[in-house]
């Protein structure tokens, strides 16, 4: 990511003045950066998950990377996010605050902020109960999991299923993978 220069910006004014910008950005730390695009496999990853995630989670609500994030000190794009909260339902806003599972999908330009920085301004959010990560480029997928105050990070999988306990779903990674492309 590469800070772009913009007016003075601060957070709570960050998502009306992204409506107002032709490309996505996020804020981070105060800066505002250019969000890139995701790969074929990288989309048909996000949106086999979302199709499948979407009516396991009802009433919660999914959606992709059209949805902000708002944690502590950045506002971001996950590419699926999946809210239960009343909080979040409000008409017209294009801000997530309360979600219950985050999605994202690894490529070569995001994998160390994906499983560092981000992983822990996700963790710090009280009603995330799990946070997901999965490779578009490998076979790869490792769910981080709140238990009570404490995070378990499982160990990662490559094949067969990768359980979603927040929204009762386990999702066939074979099949997901099959469906993107990506090679055994």
């Amino acid at each position: 990511m590469t800070a772009q220069p913009h007016e003075s910006l601060t957070q709570a004014k960050f998502p009306a003045w992204e409506q107002r910008q032709e490309a996505k950005h996020e804020f981070v730390n105060g800066h505002v950066y250019s969000f890139a695009g995701g790969t074929i496999e990288h989309n048909a990853i996000a949106s086999l998950l979302i199709e499948q995630i979407g009516p396991a989670a009802r009433p919660c609500r999914t959606y992709g990377s059209d949805m902000l994030v708002e944690m502590t000190t950045s506002t971001r794009y996950p590419d699926v996010v999946v809210t239960c909260d009343e909080r979040d339902r409000v008409q017209g806003s294009t801000t997530i605050h309360h979600p219950k599972l985050v999605i994202e999908v690894l490529s070569d330009s995001t994998l160390k902020d994906d499983l560092g920085p981000k992983m822990r301004e996700y963790q710090a959010i009280e009603t995330l109960q799990e946070y997901v990560t999965i490779d578009s480029r490998v076979r790869w997928a490792q769910i981080a999991r709140r238990e009570g105050t404490t995070w378990t990070l499982e160990r990662p999988v490559s094949a067969g299923s990768l359980q979603l306990h927040s929204v009762g779903l386990s999702v066939d990674l074979d099949a997901l993978y099959e469906n993107a492309g990506v090679a055994r």
